[in-house]
């Protein structure tokens, strides 16, 4: 309890003030393992950083106003370089998921739904379990526009292939969503295998189905990579880094965004 208490106070001491969005110093490596952080690493002098100010301060106060258990925080990479250099931050601004051993870098665009979408995705957990007909229409409809997956099996966590499902969970927590749950939940759904793994997206489903049968972690994982992007995602400068992971050859139209939603334009024709 008193370790707690001292924790506490600590906290309190290196966050300046308690207010929606925090101003790190040097004893942030003293508590980073305490709680969930998101951390923008950036520097006085970026003007993209500058740019970034009014819209993670908007950030910060609706992850407030939803009871996120995640802290907000900024660092000044100027005075502190020891500590970005320890996180391996490259370039400014920077933002980071950061909870005890785990640590995921924002990737996609700079834009308020972008970073709270990532935020809570980090937050966790990983896979989500559906547990009805249900909760498996609803994750249905949320994820219409976008990809998810969803392990089929026993409820068994300790089986070798949910395991493997895991692992590649954790490595892509942030780019796409993870679910597992009983054969019933997926109703009249035709599936060849059982323990399967699906995924949802262009509003239809795929199976993985593994070379010779045999489930290995290295094919879990190069189908999830494969498979985590709707056919034709929409994204910007910032997430066309990580897009291109996913895929030996990308093809990408660049276009203004009334072009894209102008049936009439040379562009989306």
């Amino acid at each position: 309890m008193a370790a707690r208490i001292l924790v506490a106070l600590g906290l309190c001491g290196l966050m300046a003030s308690c207010r929606s969005q925090l101003e790190l110093d040097e004893r942030f490596m003293e508590y980073k393992n305490h709680g969930m952080w998101l951390v923008e690493f950036y520097a006085p002098w970026c003007g993209h950083c500058k740019q970034l100010e009014p819209i993670y301060r908007e950030v910060a106060k609706e992850l407030q106003q939803m009871g996120s258990p995640i802290r907000i925080a900024k660092l000044d990479c100027t005075r502190y370089s020891d500590i970005a250099s320890e996180f391996s931050v490259r370039g400014f601004p920077t933002i980071m998921f950061i909870s005890s051993d785990r640590r995921y870098t924002h990737r996609g665009d700079r834009t308020k739904a972008e970073i709270i979408e990532f935020a809570l995705r980090a937050q966790g957990p990983t896979v989500r379990k559906l547990s009805s007909i249900g909760k498996f229409n609803e994750a249905l409809s949320r994820h219409s526009d976008n990809v998810f997956f969803l392990f089929i099996g026993n409820d068994d966590e300790q089986n070798d292939f949910f395991k493997k499902y895991s692992a590649s969970a954790d490595i892509h927590a942030i780019s796409s969503y993870f679910y597992y749950g009983k054969r019933n939940i997926i109703e009249t759904r035709q599936i060849q295998r059982h323990p399967t793994l699906l995924v949802f997206k262009d509003h239809q489903y795929f199976e993985y189905i593994p070379s010779d049968g045999v489930v290995t972690a290295a094919s879990v994982e190069a189908w999830v990579n494969r498979e985590r992007y709707s056919a034709f995602p929409k994204t910007s400068g910032p997430g066309l880094n990580e897009m291109s992971s996913s895929a030996e050859f990308l093809v990408v139209l660049a276009a203004e965004a009334k072009e894209l939603s102008d049936p009439s334009s040379k562009s989306a024709r």
